[in-house]
């Protein structure tokens, strides 16, 4: 009986000291985070929050030290819809901050770029050949779809509990 209370206590004992402890996630360790929504450069400007969701858990030793599903924000750094003469558009964003549970924000660090080669060469090629009508040929406007999955980087090293 005796030996089943030590059992337990050091149980309890060792339990209590993985609830407690804190881990250090080193600068640079990637995150990955999906989109919660389509963002189409069309509609968007420099500025808008963007939502995102981390994909998979962050494990560190033995230990889940970010679960999947923490919220993540970033800001829209420019924006452009496509335009006449097949100039497409642009959309670049940064990735800036990991949410977690206890209310702890972790600064993150990235920067994604769509930015659409356009065709206007061959437009205006054409629109010698087949007159003004080449002028309104519409580029593509830059677009991730919801779930789209892109890394970002813990920007310092962070202790966490």
């Amino acid at each position: 009986m005796k030996k089943l209370f030590l059992a337990i206590v050091f149980l309890a004992i060792g339990v209590n000291a993985q609830t407690e402890s804190s881990f250090t996630i080193p600068e640079g360790t990637i995150i990955k985070v999906a989109l919660d929504k389509e963002i189409n450069g069309k509609y968007l400007n420099a500025g808008d929050k963007i939502d995102f969701t981390t994909t998979e858990d962050l494990i560190i030793g033995n230990y889940v030290v970010l679960k999947k599903g923490l919220k993540a924000i970033g800001t829209v750094t420019e924006a452009a819809k496509s335009k006449g003469l097949g100039k497409k558009g642009k959309l670049s964003f940064k990735i800036e901050f990991l949410y977690l549970e206890n209310g702890k924000v972790i600064k993150l660090r990235n920067e994604v770029t769509k930015n659409l080669n356009g065709s206007g060469g061959v437009v205006a090629a054409t629109s010698v050949v087949l007159t003004p009508l080449a002028l309104f040929i519409k580029g593509k406007n830059a677009k991730y779809e919801k779930g789209a999955v892109f890394e970002a980087f813990i920007d310092e090293t962070t202790t966490i509990n």
